[in-house]
């Protein structure tokens, strides 16, 4: 895993002791080698963390033989070595790297490369000839891209905090209302949108055209997504479950192209269990990780983590987290992030990447196996107010009886919201309506515009499958923009790379044609990977409780980030309404309700808004 970060000035020249600082910002994402290309009035900055070709063959910015293409590339291309295959006889390769066979693709057949490369990554190219800089993004949005325009810049880069380096950047910027309002239904901002006016994200299965000549983004287009799969509706479960079964063993057989030591993040859950046993089936002597907590009744994963190892053959490193280490680490991984992201699973992550790191520098997970293969409750949520949504004056006074237990009162307000506004309201430790009335001080709250995003990828989307359309909604806008960069963050600030077998194209490609009853069946959720797991690990795990990387935020906000949160609820902003905030963190305090999520969210956004202005 690398850092990106490029720039172009309309007029002058680039200020390289500004663009070395900006490139510094990414350092953890690339220890390993720093290499900068520029050209009077363009940059080209690259933070190599190398897992490929270790040697100085490697490094980045890379050119082609006659030095008029260059780019900067981050993360993995799995096919490239069949890719490569193809190009030997019209191209000179000084390395063994993935890099330099995207280079050479581009040479051939142009801005089209990014439909025959398999992997996650975010690259640029820089086509000195055609005066052309190409971005392009992952089909899941694994690596993130984000960038500026305006009259004087082009800027680029992996992480935020890399643009908002450069001081001239950062002047121009304000903060986005509606990306904040988003983000307090959301915990985060989809795509493209980010916390400021002027910086975007690329979105996920998307490349454009930055023409430095004409000054304009030109031949942006998505250039895959799941909306157009077909619907399978011939095959038995049996065959079901054999190529499922097949696709995932080989998406875990892909990702083991390593120069370097790898291991899995081993939860103990269903879909990192599955992973861990290909794994093992493919490869000997490899470590896991699990996170732990003494005495806490929530999510330790302990149990079901050793017995998976154990079966597997696998050297189980259990990580506990608790006393300082709590505090020390959600503060670490809180100032790395360059803009809100509220999830109490980044404290863990960061803390056993960072443990991890010490045996191996690749890791597996089960991320995306929940969206893939419908994992989570509202799906079934859903599905049920489709189906009775003509019940809908019995859920409105049910509602009031059940004002009491969170989840039941949500289930039969959804009645009353369309589809897309109640796919992230059902999420975990959304905030509803009512309550961000209470909490936002501006104009009154729209929700068509907070869920602008959600109501177009449904228009878009064919399939008539209720559970389907939810599952999609998440691929495109809860996945990319909020689980893969908790992921991403906790481990690039770690110097670890993660890969995710789930988010394989083809598996994705084919568990999207099943239907919906096919994924959530007898009232079982992930019907599918589950009879999997039960084949080989047994009833016991494969059919209990999801879990997850589940975290006592409760007890840390009451316990050993009380002072914290004492200190960051309350700054002063222009935004949120300080006597709501007080009312539920007292509540919360004397253990009357349990606010933990929400408390987080106006956390995340007080910490980053008084340490950015700060600073």
């Amino acid at each position: 895993m690398c850092g990106i970060l490029g720039q172009v000035n309309r007029r002058n020249e680039v200020d390289q002791r500004v663009f070395k600082k900006m490139l510094a910002t990414l350092a953890k994402r690339g220890p390993d080698q720093s290499g900068i290309f520029v050209n009077r009035n363009l940059a080209l900055g690259h933070q190599r963390l190398s897992i490929i070709d270790l040697s100085p063959a490697g490094k980045q910015p890379m050119f082609n033989e006659n030095k008029n293409l260059s780019i900067i590339f981050n993360g993995e291309v799995y096919n490239f070595k069949n890719l490569k295959e193809r190009l030997k006889r019209n191209h000179c390769f000084v390395s063994k790297t993935d890099t330099e066979v995207i280079l050479h693709n581009y040479e051939e057949i142009g801005q089209e490369i990014v439909k025959k490369i398999e992997g996650m990554f975010a690259f640029a190219i820089y086509d000195q000839s055609r005066q052309l800089i190409i971005l392009a993004r992952d089909y899941f949005g694994k690596k993130p891209l984000y960038y500026f325009l305006d009259e004087d810049t082009f800027c680029f880069a992996s992480e935020l905090k890399a643009i908002t380096a450069n001081p001239r950047i950062k002047a121009k910027l304000k903060i986005d209302q509606l990306s904040l309002l988003k983000y307090l239904f959301y915990g985060f901002i989809p795509s493209p949108k980010t916390i400021f006016d002027k910086v975007r994200k690329l979105e996920p299965a998307t490349t454009l055209q930055f023409d430095i000549r004409k000054w304009k983004i030109v031949n942006k287009f998505r250039y895959w997504s799941l909306e157009n799969v077909a619907s399978e509706t011939s095959l038995s479960e049996g065959e079901i479950l054999a190529k499922s079964e097949f696709l995932l063993e080989e998406a875990v057989g892909k990702r083991l192209m390593s120069d370097v030591p790898l291991g899995i993040l081993l939860s103990g859950g269903i879909d990192s269990s599955l992973v861990a046993y290909y794994l093992g089936r493919k490869t000997k002597n490899l470590n896991s990780f699990t996170v732990c907590y003494k005495n806490s009744a929530e999510s330790d994963e302990l149990m079901y983590a050793q017995q998976v190892a154990r079966k597997i053959g696998m050297k189980s490193n259990f990580c506990f987290l608790e006393g300082h280490k709590v505090k020390e680490n959600f503060l670490e991984i809180t100032d790395y992030l360059d803009e809100p992201l509220t999830d109490a699973a980044l404290t863990p992550l960061y803390y056993i990447s960072k443990v991890a790191k010490k045996e191996i520098t690749v890791a597996l997970s089960g991320d995306g196996g929940d969206e893939i293969f419908c994992g989570y409750p509202k799906y079934q949520a859903q599905q049920y107010i489709e189906k009775f949504k003509y019940l809908g004056f019995l859920a409105k006074i049910l509602e009031k009886f059940f004002a009491e237990q969170k989840e039941l009162f949500k289930l039969f307000k959804g009645f009353e919201l369309p589809f897309f506004e109640r796919q992230y309201l059902f999420g975990t430790g959304s905030f509803l309506p009512e309550e961000v009335d209470k909490l936002w001080k501006i104009n009154p709250v729209n929700l068509e515009q907070v869920f602008d995003e959600v109501y177009y990828y449904v228009q878009k989307f064919r399939q008539n499958d209720t559970v389907n359309k939810s599952s999609y909604l998440d691929c495109k806008i809860q996945l990319p923009d909020w689980y893969l960069v908790k992921a991403d963050r906790a481990t690039m600030a770690s110097s670890l790379e993660l890969r995710s077998p789930f988010l394989d194209k083809e598996l994705a490609e084919f568990v999207f044609s099943l239907r919906g009853n096919q994924k959530i069946k007898n009232g079982k959720l992930k019907y599918i990977s589950r009879k999997i797991c039960e084949k080989y690990f047994g009833s016991k795990i494969a059919w209990r409780k999801k879990s997850g990387f589940g975290v006592p935020m409760g007890k840390w906000i009451k316990e050993d980030l009380k002072e914290l949160f004492e200190e960051y609820l309350f700054v002063n902003n222009d935004f949120f309404n300080q006597e709501f905030i007080k009312e539920i963190f007292k509540r919360h305090l004397l253990g009357k309700d349990d606010y933990r999520y929400k408390l987080l969210r106006i956390f995340n956004f007080n910490y980053w808004y008084k340490n950015y202005y700060g600073n």
